[in-house]
């Protein structure tokens, strides 16, 4: 497969006093595909092997929310914010429907966006996170991710591939791969105060609530897709079959051999699944 490479130069409009960073691409046509990155990532962190395929079937819309990259402001510390962060992108646009794809972090941005703006989205993709008040990692984990974060330097990159690559040689090999692929297109990475806003709003997230049963997923009546690796330690996979339980019209996909970046480690595979899922009339 050809490697395909994010557009270099982001285009930016703004709304509501943020100059929002962003890149569109793939085919003209078609409900276009918004996708929110993980923990401390921008919208080039994103493996091209997985954004190819699915550019190739309809428009992509990579973009850097508040604070975060080539976007000014300053980052939200909750995620109820960053989904209105996020419609406010989204409306700018003038886009009366998107597809969501949200990764990790992002995850959550789209659980709390279909929430707020459901009529905004048509459908949703879920990969390697969790509901509020989920189950949570072990602390020893937590306090890893919280010296290094998503980016990736010679320091974290033993770090960075714990979190999201299982131990075995073929995880490792592949995560690797993506990572060089990842690394290659790389221009702006993100600030310690975005790793700092954006722990507190994890934190927040993740906060246990007594007695409850996830009763608020109830209200996400979208067609959602939920995927992760078998054995996810940074947002530990359990919380994938919350997801998928507890979501009206949801499906859960789980991928072998694999963790937390479950779709960089398969990114055609991953991206087949995604563009099966948006073609569907019905779930």
């Amino acid at each position: 497969m050809t490697t395909f490479t994010i557009p270099s130069v982001s285009t930016f409009i703004e709304a509501n006093g943020t100059r929002f960073a962003y890149r569109r691409f793939g085919v003209e046509s078609g409900t276009p595909v918004v996708f929110l990155v993980h923990f401390r990532g921008t919208m080039e962190n994103w493996d091209p092997n997985m954004l190819a395929p699915i550019a190739k079937e309809r428009p992509v819309i990579l973009f850097d929310n508040k604070g975060v990259g080539e976007t000014n402001g300053q980052t939200p510390e909750t995620i109820t914010e960053m989904a209105q962060d996020a419609a406010t992108f989204i409306n700018a646009l003038g886009l009366n429907q998107v597809d969501l794809l949200g990764f990790s972090i992002g995850g959550m941005v789209a659980q709390e966006l279909a929430l707020q703006e459901g009529h905004l989205i048509r459908r949703i993709i879920i990969a390697g996170s969790s509901p509020k008040a989920g189950v949570r990692p072990d602390p020893v984990i937590f306090e890893r991710m919280n010296r290094h974060g998503g980016n990736v330097n010679d320091d974290a990159l033993d770090d960075f591939m714990f979190f999201f690559y299982r131990s075995t040689e073929t995880s490792k090999a592949a995560g690797m791969q993506s990572l060089q692929r990842i690394m290659n297109q790389k221009q702006v990475e993100s600030s310690g105060k975005v790793q700092a806003a954006q722990l507190k709003a994890v934190a927040k997230w993740a906060q246990p609530k007594t007695n409850h049963n996830y009763d608020w997923l109830q209200n996400i009546h979208h067609p959602v897709l939920v995927t992760n690796g078998i054995e996810d330690v940074m947002v530990p996979t359990k919380n994938s079959y919350i997801l998928a339980e507890h979501i009206p019209n949801a499906q859960l996909i789980i991928y072998p051999d694999s963790g937390h970046g479950h779709l960089f480690q398969f990114p055609e595979l991953f991206a087949e699944n995604v563009n099966s899922f948006l073609d569907a009339t019905s779930l």
